[in-house]
């Protein structure tokens, strides 16, 4: 293949990418992610990550898993230290509201359902 034909396709590859970007409003950058918190519960793995573009993302795997599509993916969560220093991650799905808290020891994950506790998680409970 030569030297300008190869130009052409990845011009043609670079325009659509570019393209689809813009129609559908998402940086590239914007799914890169710094992992804040991460959590290995009995039946789950919680990862909580910082997007390139400063949105907080919760991710939950049932187990077995191979990281390869969250059971559960929100995104337009806060971050909070809470009264005794530890950082308080919520998140809202509906009725529910998941906090994932990173304290002294391996953290937990909280699942409320109409602002009712139903389910802890402690991290390290494998």
């Amino acid at each position: 293949m030569n030297t300008k034909a190869l130009s052409a396709i990845l011009a043609t590859v670079t325009g659509t990418a570019s393209i689809l970007t813009a129609t559908l409003g998402i940086s590239p950058a914007a799914h890169a992610a710094t992992t804040q918190f991460s959590c290995s519960a009995k039946n789950v793995y919680i990862e909580v990550s910082r997007l390139n573009n400063g949105t907080l993302r919760y991710a939950a795997y049932n187990i077995p898993t191979t990281l390869q599509r969250p059971s559960l993916l929100l995104n337009g969560g806060t971050a909070r230290r809470d009264g005794d220093g530890n950082i308080v991650y919520r998140f809202r799905n509906g009725n529910y509201l998941y906090a994932a808290v990173q304290d002294s020891g391996y953290g937990k994950v909280l699942v409320y359902r109409n602002n009712r506790l139903i389910a802890t998680n402690y991290c390290g409970d494998v």
